[in-house]
This record gives structure tokens, C-alpha cells and sequence, in this order.
């Protein structure tokens, strides 16, 4: 999971305190911790406050300020909460329960050949893709940006490998996805984010909430270029260590598709993503510029 960009956030120290505390800590520090932490690092940082009420007005226009406050500090809360489970997964005293509403949809994508999911920065999104890939019996790559703080990525990637997720970092470099195609072309399935669009990468214009948004071009050119189906993918967190998926309905690409196609699948994905995002505004944890 992307966390939101700070100084504070991008410190590899802060991040093993972090580490130090879901892993070590006592269970019930677990449980209870986490959400008042993530409200008083938002209050304490107000650039990140302004990009979360920059993303509810999106989704419900302008309120008055106390309300767009508080679901400010209830979405920094959830992301704490996310991100703290997500480092604890592996702990022997708990154990994630996972919903799964759609799951045929998926396997039926996965019969045919490799599976694009397209997901975003909404809840648990990085753990329950890996519950995904237990449930299925299926690779998931989880394909993301590399973190701008090398120190405090490598961190988080040791802890990713040590719970057996496998993550592909991709950047300016055309070359990064050629892995990725082949485990696509074997069948695998691969996770990329709808809310990011890698440095100078190709976008993809469609709306979300009746406003433009740029989606990365990526996710639809790599299904095209395998052969792919791409379906979209939420999670959302019910309670501690309980979470819900949503899968909706493939989209088929052509192997050559137009710019129009493209923009299309785009579009269809992004309402998915909206239909989510109507329900559970405050599980968006996208933090960034």
C-alpha cells in the first residue's frame, strides 16, 4: 500500500517504529492503536488533510468544514488501521477473514488465461490481493511505483517477500514490464492501481463523478499486448482483520485496440471504481499531488 508522501512517512525510522509496533506490539495495542495515530498525524499534517478533502469533495461536493474535518480524520484512521495489518498478516494470533462477493466472474477470467486486476487505493488493497491469491491458488504480482525513500522501501519489500507477496516495481524504464507480460502470458494475475499514473506515463482520460480523472494507460496496454482480461477489483475493511472484496465483470480488450477502446475500458473500470467509492468514501487513501 502507498502511503501518503511526507518527510515523516518517507523515513525508513518512522517506518520501522511502525513495523516495530504491528509485529511486536501486544494484540489489543494492535487493534486499538492505529486509528487515533493516523487521526493525529493528519491533524498534524495539514497538505495531506488537503489532499483527502480534495478527494471527498470529488465524491460528495463541498461541505462545511467540521464535516469534511472529520471524514478527513476518520480516512486517515482507516488508512492506519489498513497499513498496520497489512505489516501484521503474519502474526500467529491473528487471522484475516475475507469476503468475496464475485468470485466466479474471476475464475471464469482466469480459465481463459492471464487476469489484469485494477484496483486502487481503497482499503486493504495490497492485503487482500494477497488472501486473493490463496483463496485461487494463483501468482499475484502486485505491480507498483518504487518508493521515492530507498531505505524506507526496502524495508517495506523484505516484509512484503517474508509473507510471500510478490511486487514488481516499474518506472521510467519501458523495459520493467517485459516480466510482467510473461507472467501474464503464463496465466498469472497481476494488480495494478487505477489512481496513479507512473512518471511520465501514457494516460487515459475518463470521469469520475462527473469530473475528469486520469487513469494509467498501463494496466489496459498490458492486457491487450497478453491477451489478458481485465477486472476490476475493491476491498474495503468491515473491522480488525475483517475484510470484504468486490469483483466486478471482465473487460475484454482486443489485441490491437484504438485509442477509443482503451478509453472505454478505462471508463468502464473507473465506474466501477466510482460505484465503490460511493459506498466507502472514506477507504480512499490516495495521497497523492
Amino acid at each position: 500500500m502507498s502511503q501518503p508522501a511526507s518527510p515523516r512517512r518517507e523515513s525508513a525510522f518512522f517506518r520501522r517504529l511502525a513495523h516495530l509496533g504491528a509485529l511486536r506490539g501486544p494484540r489489543d495495542f494492535l487493534r486499538l492503536a492505529p486509528g487515533p495515530i493516523g487521526a493525529a498525524f493528519g491533524a498534524a499534517l495539514p497538505e495531506v488533510r488537503r489532499r483527502v478533502i480534495r478527494n471527498l469533495r470529488r465524491i460528495h461536493g463541498r461541505r462545511t468544514p467540521l464535516r469534511e474535518h472529520l471524514d478527513a480524520l476518520e480516512t486517515l484512521s482507516n488508512y492506519a488501521a489498513c497499513f498496520a495489518e497489512a505489516i501484521a498478516s503474519g502474526r500467529e494470533d491473528v487471522k484475516p477473514r475475507l469476503t468475496v462477493h464475485g468470485e466466479p466472474r474471476l475464475q471464469a477470467a482466469l480459465a481463459r488465461g492471464g487476469v489484469v486486476i485494477v484496483t486502487a487505493h481503497i482499503g486493504p488493497w495490497e492485503l487482500t490481493a494477497q488472501q486473493l491469491g490463496r483463496t485461487l491458488s494463483a501468482e499475484v504480482m502486485i505491480v507498483m511505483q518504487r518508493e521515492p525513500n530507498e531505505a524506507a522501501g526496502k524495508l517495506q519489500d523484505e516484509h512484503r517477500s517474508a509473507r510471500g507477496l510478490n511486487v514488481l516495481h516499474v518506472g521510467d524504464n519501458p523495459f520493467d514490464a517485459l516480466p510482467l507480460i510473461a507472467h501474464l502470458k503464463r496465466g498469472g494475475v497481476a494488480a495494478l492501481q487505477l489512481d496513479r499514473v507512473p512518471p511520465n506515463g501514457r494516460i487515459l482520460g475518463a470521469p469520475l463523478f462527473g469530473k475528469p480523472f486520469h487513469a494509467p494507460e498501463g494496466p489496459f496496454r498490458l492486457a491487450s499486448l497478453s491477451g489478458a482480461s481485465v477486472v476490476p477489483v475493491f476491498a474495503r475493511r468491515l473491522d480488525f482483520f475483517d475484510y470484504e472484496l468486490q469483483i466486478d465483470e471482465p473487460i475484454e480488450l482486443s489485441r490491437r485496440p484504438s485509442p477509443a477502446e482503451l478509453e472505454r475500458a478505462a471508463a468502464r473500470a473507473l465506474r466501477s471504481m466510482e460505484s465503490w467509492l460511493s459506498r466507502y468514501p472514506t477507504q480512499w487513501f490516495h495521497f497523492s499531488k
